[in-house]
């Protein structure tokens, strides 16, 4: 018959030429290539990430999504963790710390630490953290004494 069969899958150079394009901006890990799925909000998605972030699985899971928290580590949109407790204020270099922060002066104790967790803008007008803050003292507890061990 001559005409274009058309099939259930995708031709060998386009499948190239979107998984290239999809490893490029950081969205492979949220295709299913066997299902056909795209899924960015799943509960399956912390199961396909290639390499889960550090403290993924612990208790500042939350604080990943902007901080890394390895030694050493790159800053993703907020500073790097690593040594926090006990550090000063506004000292990650390279960083651009909103005028609040960075004119606060003193270092981060668990005690100030928890009290910006409980509301940032609170304890700190004019912050650029987005948060608006963790009720919960227990949450704040366990993540400030996990951050506590994220040390030399």
């Amino acid at each position: 018959m001559g005409g274009y069969i058309m099939s259930k899958h995708l031709p060998p150079p386009v499948l190239t030429i979107a998984t290239g394009v999809l490893a490029l901006t950081g969205l492979l890990g949220m295709v299913d290539l066997e299902a056909g799925t795209f899924w960015a909000s799943s509960t399956k998605t912390l199961e396909r990430y290639p390499t889960q972030p550090a403290g993924w699985n612990g208790p500042a899971r939350q604080c990943v999504v902007c901080h890394n928290l390895e030694k050493d580590g790159l800053a993703r949109v907020a500073p790097n963790l690593w040594g926090i407790v006990g550090a000063p204020k506004a000292a990650a270099k390279g960083y651009g710390y909103s005028q609040a922060l960075a004119e606060a002066g003193g270092i981060w104790t668990k005690q100030e630490l928890d009290r910006y967790l409980t509301k940032p803008d609170r304890f700190l007008p004019g912050t650029s953290k987005t948060m608006t803050g963790l009720p919960d003292a227990k949450e704040r507890t366990e993540i400030i004494e996990f951050l506590a061990t994220l040390k030399d």
